[in-house]
């Protein structure tokens, strides 16, 4: 098979000759709220940065026939910016990347063997009563292919509006010319099918983590010992007790107690028996004399505990809320800040790394630390990189699969020991802790979450091996929380540092009354409506029945008005003022699939929804809202609620 291949930096301006079809072989769009957040995060955190400044997203690879490009991998990111492209056009039709939904008169996407994905998003460019369909159930279940890009219009819908409405025109031109993807062209005798299958089981590439890696252990001797200690912390989707038993197999587990942090001693922590010393192999490659021919093929690492027959509690699994490269870079903040605090004839002035927090800058940023050539540095960084990781595993939420029903949730989770010195995880019950990590989780910028840097640069020092869930550590965050939501006069990363040196210096300038008190309707920063679940939750002084008990915080990016902007029944809900109808107090924020449910129903309609759902509230504000009233939701009701709200956001905050 003839695969010689053409690569090139583009831009979908650069690519405004070419239409582009998804072949059949391709499964169906799949992106769900986390990948959509990541992309628009980057988007605009760059675009923000500088409208200058170039934003690479990816690598694409085509099969071509003049300008007809057969997409053999990246339709995922192409649909995604289609849709994107689409929401930008129905807000601000003169941005340029609208450009990108058609080439002449023919959509710029195509689908093989999908033609009612095509045809919907036909549609959806020349008729506006189209886009209403994505919330008609009955019209999803006839199209399942849809439900997916029914949901990301939603989403990109709702995060759109959420940013100043100038901005959107110069928003869209900036992903129109300044994200770059790599395009890799096959030639075309190339088995597709063969290629595309080769793609998929093909084993994991050399990641930058690992070069970062390679360079670093190049810097100091006892090589293999410090790459152990790497090893344990790189899998992020497994527990650390998991990965330091398979990392240092020769340890007497018995004696080891990781209830509480152990900070790695090589007289505990051993990969080899005494009797292997004398004959070990302290090199390790570098990047230098890597010859790629001879790199065996990855062997994925197969979903198995150890000796689970040992185990006492139920197995289970972890996916962590941030990769590697980012507990790298958290962690070299917290260590450069360290660095900065040692008192030492050698020391020198440690500041926070330039730039953009960014795993795709990981080899920069860590060349400052190549370049300082400090052995005993190097080491110190590999040293608490080993605490950090372990407090992340104790102290930070993570994705927990329910055996039963595969579905996935946050939670934090404690440690189980037994006679065997075998470890388990078992959940917390839910707490105030994981609810506002939730928070902070589903409300910052999936790629950075800066508050990490902050709450883990805290724990180094302050962990005091207590629970996840101690009152103590809840304090800490909702004090740090509470600064991030309102100190505006600096960026998230700036403020994240100063918070490692309690710097009393940080200006609080944002007004929550006067902010809420506003009628922004789906302007509305989506962080005010989760902080005040959390608040709700916390102080909740109703009856805790099931559906208070089941209630978690989860992602929601779709803001519903109450009272409705188009009501099916205008006799029964008569137009009133925008300063009623977009009031914090007429809106909640739900899911998708919630909003869709509820749409442009009578007020009423929606309580009686809201009260025959038997499984868990939609929000506790919803609860607020629905049982505030006996007949009629109107202005004045609208008005008391908000103030209502207010009073607790405002209370949560002077009581901090």
């Amino acid at each position: 098979m003839d695969t010689k291949f053409k690569t090139e930096v583009v831009s979908l301006e650069s690519l405004e000759n070419f239409n582009f079809s998804i072949p059949t072989y391709q499964r169906p769009y799949v992106w769900g709220d986390e990948q959509l957040k990541k992309i628009l995060d980057d988007f605009y955190s760059t675009f923000i940065q500088s409208k200058d400044s170039i934003y690479y997203v990816s690598n694409f690879l085509t099969k071509e026939d003049g300008y007809h490009a057969e997409l053999i991998d990246g339709q995922q990111r192409f649909t995604t910016l289609w849709l994107i492209s689409f929401v930008i056009n129905t807000i601000s039709p003169n941005s340029t990347i609208t450009k990108f939904l058609k080439k002449e008169n023919q959509l710029r996407l195509g689908f093989e063997i999908r033609k009612e994905v095509s045809d919907f998003l036909e549609s959806l460019l020349e008729d506006e009563s189209v886009s209403k369909k994505i919330y008609d159930d009955e019209f999803m279940i006839k199209y399942p292919y849809l439900k997916n890009i029914a949901k990301a219009l939603v989403f990109i819908n709702g995060y759109m509006k959420q940013l100043p409405e100038n901005e959107i025109e110069l928003f869209g031109n900036y992903i129109y010319t300044n994200v770059k993807l790599i395009k890799n062209t096959t030639s075309k005798n190339t088995d597709l099918n063969k290629l595309f299958s080769t793609i998929n089981s093909a084993g994991v590439q050399l990641e930058q983590t690992d070069i970062v890696k390679a360079n670093l252990l190049n810097l100091i001797d006892e090589k293999v010992k410090y790459s152990k200690i790497w090893e344990t912390c790189e899998n992020m989707n497994n527990f650390f007790e998991r990965n330091a038993r398979t990392s240092f197999p020769s340890s007497d587990w018995s004696k080891i107690h990781l209830e509480k942090l152990v900070s790695f001693d090589d007289s505990i922590f051993r990969y080899e028996s005494d009797s292997d010393i004398s004959n070990s192999n302290t090199t390790i490659f570098s990047i230098d004399n890597l010859v790629i021919d001879t790199i065996p093929h990855y062997q994925s690492p197969k979903k198995v505990a150890l000796n689970e027959d040992k185990r006492d509690s139920d197995e289970i699994y972890c996916r962590s809320i941030i990769n590697f490269g980012q507990l790298l870079l958290h962690t070299y903040r917290i260590h450069l800040n360290r660095e900065s605090k040692a008192i030492s004839e050698h020391s020198q002035d440690f500041e926070d790394f330039e730039g953009t927090f960014h795993v795709s800058r990981i080899i920069e940023i860590f060349k400052d630390l190549e370049k300082r050539n400090n052995a005993d540095e190097i080491k110190r960084f590999i040293l608490l990189l080993w605490d950090v990781r372990y407090l992340f595993d104790k102290y930070i939420i993570k994705w927990i699969t329910d055996v039963d029903t595969k579905t996935e949730s946050l939670e934090l989770v404690n440690f189980n020991r037994n006679q065997e010195s075998y470890y388990s995880r078992s959940k917390y019950e839910k707490s105030a802790s994981l609810m506002l990590q939730s928070v902070l989780y589903f409300t910052g910028d999936y790629l950075r979450q800066f508050w990490l840097t902050t709450y883990l640069g805290y724990l180094v020092d302050n962990h005091t091996n207590l629970a996840a869930t101690d009152i103590k550590h809840l304090e800490y965050l909702e004090n740090i929380d509470n600064i991030f939501s309102t100190a505006k006069s600096i960026t998230d990363k700036e403020l994240s540092w100063k918070l490692l040196d309690n710097s009393n210096s940080i200006q609080q300038d944002f007004k929550i009354e006067e902010y809420l008190s506003s009628s922004l309707g789906t302007k509305f920063k989506h962080y005010w409506f989760q902080k005040l679940e959390y608040i709700l939750w916390k102080n909740w002084e109703k009856e805790k029945n099931e559906m208070f008990t089941n209630f978690r915080i989860t992602s929601k990016n779709s803001v519903e008005h109450i009272y409705p902007q188009d009501p099916e029944n205008k006799l029964q809900h008569p137009k009133i003022d925008n300063e009623f109808l977009h009031s914090f107090g007429n809106l909640v924020l739900l899911s998708v699939s919630q909003n869709s449910e509820y749409s442009n129903k009578s007020v009423n309609v929606k309580r009686s929804m809201f009260n025959e759902k038997g499984d868990s509230f939609d929000t506790l504000k919803s609860f607020h809202i629905f049982n505030s009233f006996v007949s009629n939701w109107d202005i004045t009701k609208i008005e008391d609620h908000k103030i209502e709200m207010i009073k607790k956001i405002v209370k949560h905050y002077t009581n901090a």
